[in-house]
């Protein structure tokens, strides 16, 4: 004679352990299948806790995506924040070399850099709760990145070169893993930094 299976009891945690286990479980979802194939559901069983667990914490599921993001935005800041600061601004050398760390950071995080091309693939669509904050993203890392070219002719214009180079050089890489894109990044920089 067989009993029924007996269900586990959900580990207690506090507040904060929980919250930050549902937001990780939730970003190692969404980085591997994007935000539309994902649920509130999916996420609860990869935490092992109930739906209504989740929505304790992230009332829904754009409150969950847009936790996923600032989450990536805190990485980032921090590995800026930890980054030397140029001696001199106006120096191309020194410009790509800034540039290159930070291109190097995003190589080693993988992880990052899949989560951001499918959430900004998805939110192409307008009615994607994520639309919004891509273009402005996108907008606002143009005109950073346009303040560090202040020798070229037309800094903004520079900016947007360089900014569609970058994101369109990490989407190759994710279609093929066999490409070098360090190498490609310094070919091309060897003419964009002259």
């Amino acid at each position: 004679m067989t009993t029924p299976a007996t269900r586990q009891p959900i580990p207690r945690m506090k507040p904060q352990e929980r919250r930050a286990q549902i937001l990780q479980h939730a970003f190692e979802l969404i980085a591997v299948g994007g935000f539309n194939s994902v649920s509130l559901s999916d996420i609860a069983k990869a935490s092992g806790i109930q739906k209504s667990s989740v929505l304790h914490h992230f009332p829904s599921m754009n409150d969950l995506l847009f936790a996923v993001l600032q989450m990536r935005e805190e990485q980032d800041l921090l590995f800026y924040l930890d980054s030397p600061v140029d001696p001199d601004p106006n120096d191309p050398s020194a410009a790509r070399a800034r540039f290159t760390r930070v291109f190097r950071h995003n190589l080693e995080r993988q992880e990052f850099t899949r989560l951001y091309s499918i959430l900004s693939a998805e939110a192409l669509d307008p009615s994607h709760p994520a639309h919004d904050y891509f273009g402005q993203r996108s907008h606002q890392a143009r005109a950073e990145i346009a303040k560090s070219l202040p020798w070229k002719a037309d800094p903004a214009l520079a900016a947007a070169e360089l900014y569609a180079f970058w994101d369109g050089l990490e989407l190759a890489w994710r279609h093929d893993p066999q490409l070098d894109p360090l190498a490609v990044w310094e070919h091309f920089c060897d003419r964009f930094f002259a």
